[in-house]
């Protein structure tokens, strides 16, 4: 797939087939990207869908030149868009009404397998929701888009040491913040 021919047509024609098929070629990875880190399966669509629609938008504003690749610029609308959301009414509204699950203690020799657990995932983003954007961008980046810190520090404008700081310093109070769940 040619992303800079299909952008393009969309710029300059707003030609719907490119649109589709650039809309359809990130369309999986985009929505399990969202889907690993929002528990609701409904309100994940609309936020895949919310994303894709923003970049729609938003295209004409893409720079080749001062932009790391497509996938990051969508990345960084993708990542914005779940921090916003757990920033927003609905999703205070949303955890108001819905008790949580205590799930499973942290095991803090696996915590991988334990944040793989979806109450606890829950929990987690849950607690990061109400951290800076700029924490919660690089946390939702790194854990779930699996992105390494040099591509975060690119998406984000931030010297790479800052990212590693900010996100062990994360780690350090998760693991404080959760540890009473042993």
């Amino acid at each position: 797939m040619d992303e800079l021919r299909l952008i393009k047509r969309i710029r300059r024609k707003s030609d719907l087939t490119a649109a589709d098929e650039l809309v359809r070629h990130y369309y999986d990875e985009i929505h399990g990207f969202v889907r690993k880190q929002i528990s609701n399966a409904d309100v994940a669509l609309d936020l895949t869908q919310e994303i894709f629609i923003s970049m729609l938008r938003t295209i004409g504003h893409f720079d080749v030149k001062r932009s790391s690749g497509f996938r990051t610029w969508l990345y960084r609308i993708a990542s914005n868009k779940v921090v916003d959301w757990y920033r927003s009414r609905s999703y205070r509204t949303m955890t108001q009404s819905v008790p949580f699950d205590d799930g499973k203690p942290m095991d803090e020799t696996d915590f991988t397998q334990q944040f793989e657990d979806s109450d606890f995932t829950e929990r987690i983003c849950d607690y990061v929701g109400g951290l800076p954007p700029d924490t919660q961008r690089i946390f939702r980046l790194y854990i779930f888009a699996r992105y390494t810190f040099s591509e975060i520090a690119n998406v984000l404008g931030l010297p790479e040491g800052s990212v590693k700081s900010k996100y062990y310093r994360l780690i350090r109070l998760l693991r404080k913040e959760f540890a009473d769940d042993e």
